[in-house]
């Protein structure tokens, strides 16, 4: 270890108002020092905690990857709200979940098979 220590090198302002322009595009907000910074500022993007400029909640995906020179982080705007109600209604439709009575048929079976098991 040679004791040289990696400062954060990141512009939050200019990486947000970059992917509000490019909706659905990554754009990099910076480099970490580390993984696990990394991936706290990618919930703080995620929530809009603690950096402002990524709200409202909800409105900007993150994600890390670590490099070489530490973990960059890549943030992604998308439309806010609306775009996880068109996600599920689209799922839905799509046939990639289930409807409630699936569900329930499916873990109606998973308990009788866990009981039978164990009794």
């Amino acid at each position: 270890m040679s004791g040289h220590t990696v400062k954060a090198r990141t512009d939050h302002q200019h990486a947000a108002q970059q992917a509000r322009q490019m909706p659905g595009q990554w754009v990099l907000a910076g480099t970490y020092g580390s993984g696990a910074s990394a991936t706290s500022a990618a919930l703080q993007v995620r929530t809009g905690e603690r950096l402002p400029t990524y709200r409202p909640a909800g409105a900007f995906r993150a994600r890390t990857e670590v490099t070489q020179d530490g973990a960059d982080l890549w943030v992604c705007y998308v439309a806010p709200s609306d775009q996880h109600n068109r996600d599920f209604r689209e799922s839905i439709a799509s046939g990639l979940t289930e409807d409630l009575d699936a569900y329930s048929r499916r873990l109606e079976a998973a308990t009788t098979d866990t009981a039978r098991r164990t009794g």
